[in-house]
């Protein structure tokens, strides 16, 4: 498959996400990050082009893709509680008398129509050949600042992908308050804009869109705000939408998806970090079967193959599907989740269709995007694993995973 003149990514970076993830959990610098996070706006981020070798903190190759991301969160706000009119109070009460109200999350709501929507990290779009399929959506993440559209969004938007996108800030950049006392409104509605123009000039039904993806993870929020600020700035940004007819319900394309990771769902403190309905159109959680690489990583020790049994799916994301069940029976994604290989490929084989069987027993999950990146020594990468691409190659083409906006 080819995009728009570029040769199908057979380089690719597995890069963003590369230090998004479990670097940000894990506390890099703000200077290092803030060189990983420009990515995007380099000359390799055109999809297209040359993907470029990289050494930074041991990747090896990276695509030219989409960027980086980092969070903060909160307990209290203008749509603390569930049913909590928020900002957009207004709005809700308008949405709760139609049929397509937060308590029909196979509705408009999700934005999905004929199953649940497969996808990926931009690494995975490298593999749509080996996959016989092209993504539904395609998970990518901008900073404040950055423009929306690029020729890889192009690329993968005029393949029939849709897109899920983070706008974040980190250490050093705006503030919650600042994000929520309006001082970035231009750029930030100049964002929303290109996304909902973008999708309709792709004749994608919906779009998704979030602020602060993970917000819960402390190590990169150092400075941003707290809990209640994160949700004023999440409150301030989705009026922003509202104001400019962009929301999903008002005839745009944009749905608001809330991601935490999942050990915030399943100990129960998503809640410190919850809008509301009335500003929440998904809730969403990124989990990995880690195989014990973290723990290696904090002691320094070398790791290639998971050394721990495998985290069921179940164990990661019940808690996200039971917390969106709680919260207005809202719909669900899973924005990242992987698994790091075993010795006995067999293993992550059987964690795959362990995942496939997770998401077919719970009809609230609407999308499921494999993360295709690593984090040294947490590596989740795919690509040189014929078996471990052919179970996902499987779940792909399952009658299940059919899902497209809508």
């Amino acid at each position: 498959m080819n995009y728009a003149g570029l040769p199908v990514l057979t380089y690719v970076i597995h890069a963003k996400e590369y230090h998004v993830h479990e670097e940000r959990r894990h506390g890099a610098s703000p200077a290092r990050r803030a060189t990983e996070r420009r990515w995007r706006t380099g000359p390799a981020i055109v999809a297209g082009m040359v993907a470029l070798a990289v050494g930074s903190s041991g990747c090896a190759t990276i695509l030219a893709q989409h960027k980086v991301a980092s969070h903060a969160a909160s307990v209290q706000g203008s749509g603390n509680s569930e049913g909590g009119t928020g900002s957009a109070g207004k709005l809700w009460s308008n949405a709760a008398n139609n049929s397509n109200n937060k308590a029909h999350p196979a509705g408009s709501l999700a934005g999905v129509g004929n199953g649940v929507m497969f996808g990926g990290s931009v690494p995975l779009v490298a593999q749509e050949s080996a996959l016989g399929r092209t993504l539904a959506i395609v998970r990518v993440y901008d900073l404040l600042g950055q423009p929306f559209e690029n020729r890889a969004m192009d690329s993968f938007m005029s393949h029939g992908s849709t897109i899920l996108a983070s706008l974040d800030t980190y250490p050093g950049m705006p503030t919650f308050s600042d994000i929520a006392a309006g001082h970035h409104d231009a750029t930030i509605t100049s964002y929303l804009e290109s996304m909902n123009q973008s999708a309709i000039r792709y004749r994608l039904p919906a779009i998704y869109f979030t602020f602060e993806h993970e917000a819960n993870t402390p190590a990169h929020h150092t400075g941003l705000g707290t809990p209640a600020q994160f949700i004023q700035a999440w409150d301030h940004i989705h009026q922003i939408a509202e104001n400019h007819h962009l929301l999903w319900s008002q005839g745009g394309r944009i749905h608001f998806v809330l991601i935490l990771t999942h050990f915030f769902y399943n100990n129960g403190k998503a809640i410190e970090y919850w809008p509301g309905t009335s500003q929440v159109d998904i809730i969403s959680a990124d989990g990995y079967n880690t195989g014990g690489c973290r723990v290696a990583r904090k002691q320094n020790r070398p790791f290639t193959f998971g050394v721990t049994p495998p985290e069921s799916p179940a164990s990661l994301f019940t808690g996200v599907v039971q917390f969106a069940a709680a919260h207005g029976g809202l719909p669900v994604f899973i924005a990242e989740w992987g698994s790091v290989p075993y010795r006995d490929n067999s293993v992550r084989v059987n964690w795959i269709q362990q995942m496939q069987s997770f998401v077919a027993a719970h009809p609230s999950i609407h999308a499921a995007l494999y993360w295709d990146s690593q984090v040294p020594p947490c590596n989740y990468i795919l690509d040189n694993s014929p078996t471990s691409l052919a179970a996902l190659g499987s779940m792909a083409h399952s009658s299940l995973m059919q899902g497209k906006p809508t």
